[in-house]
């Protein structure tokens, strides 16, 4: 029976989201009561799992619709669902998905000010064209690209990275370790192309460039020092002119990216919020102005800049 079977494999679905996954309990919950809703709608119907038909889901959504929801939170709750079927399908608990196929609905909200992923890929590539033409003595291209790399692969604030450190990187997991408000510890995956650049940078740039008080910063400045925000501002935007962009772009333009390239290519809502260090999901839902379904939770999948 539906009510049964959610029941019963419930806390398993979010043990292995809160232990393989790392999300905070506050997102558990979130799933939890999406999930358990569900749960309640269906239990009238005690229907088997495995007969769960796309038509209960579409019905369920029109439920929402129709109590008085909001899009943005009818798409999390079929976001959340999504992933619990992923996960019963892929345990074998259910012959199939029935959440597979199902779009969202479409979320009308104000652009949070992302560049088109042309934009970005750009922006990348005249970082890289200069970093592989650089034959300077200290190589700052290669820190410079690195940075770029490494804001558009975190999705981290300009702050973030400015105070981060070498022992943040974990690069056998693939992992940073970022300091949000409040100094919040958070740990997100990086994709491939930034850990490149940042290697680069750690072998033919960094080593020529430290001074005194570099300590154990990760970017530096000419001078050896840790570099400022207002000297990451000044590095973007020299590559944004380079790149012929006219927008103004800032840092946390390059976060906005992050954010809004990973849900358009169908990363979970959730997820991101924990990627991004967002304490109150309605933070992240700014995002959900796209018209994309939410389908794949993992970062490394769905990432533009190379997958893992």
């Amino acid at each position: 029976m539906i009510i049964s079977l959610v029941s019963d494999n419930i806390q398993v679905y979010l043990d292995y989201l809160g232990l393989e996954r790392g999300l905070s309990d506050l997102s558990c919950q979130s799933y939890r009561a999406d999930i358990e809703k569900f749960g309640r709608y269906m239990a009238a119907q005690q229907r088997d799992m495995n007969e769960i038909r796309q038509s209960d889901l579409t019905g369920y959504l029109e439920f929402l619709r129709k109590s008085g929801m909001a899009p943005a939170s009818i798409a999390r709750n079929l976001s959340s669902l999504k992933g619990f079927f992923r996960y019963l399908s892929r345990k074998g608990e259910t012959a199939k998905n029935p959440a597979e196929t199902i779009v969202g609905p479409k979320l009308y909200r104000a652009h949070p000010g992302a560049l088109p992923i042309d934009d970005v890929s750009r922006l990348l590539d005249c970082a890289r064209l200069a970093a592989d033409g650089d034959k300077s003595k200290k190589r700052l291209a290669l820190r410079d690209l690195a940075l770029l790399e490494f804001l558009y692969g975190t999705g981290a604030r300009v702050s973030e990275s400015a105070d981060s450190r070498q022992p943040d990187l974990y690069s056998e997991m693939g992992l940073v370790r970022l300091f949000g408000k409040g100094k919040k510890e958070r740990i997100v995956p990086m994709g491939k192309a930034a850990w490149v650049a940042v290697k680069e940078y750690l072998d033919g740039c960094r080593p020529r460039i430290t001074g005194p008080k570099s300590e154990d910063y990760l970017f530096l400045n000419n001078r050896g020092g840790r570099l400022s925000r207002m000297g990451i501002w000044k590095i973007l935007n020299k590559y944004v002119n380079v790149a012929g962009i006219t927008k103004k772009v800032s840092p946390h333009t390059l976060r906005h990216s992050f954010a809004t390239h990973l849900l358009a290519g169908g990363a979970d809502l959730f997820a991101v919020q924990e990627l991004l260090g967002h304490a109150d999901i309605a933070t992240t839902e700014i995002y959900t102005h796209l018209d994309k379904d939410f389908l794949i939770t993992e970062h490394r999948e769905f990432h533009p800049r190379e997958k893992w």
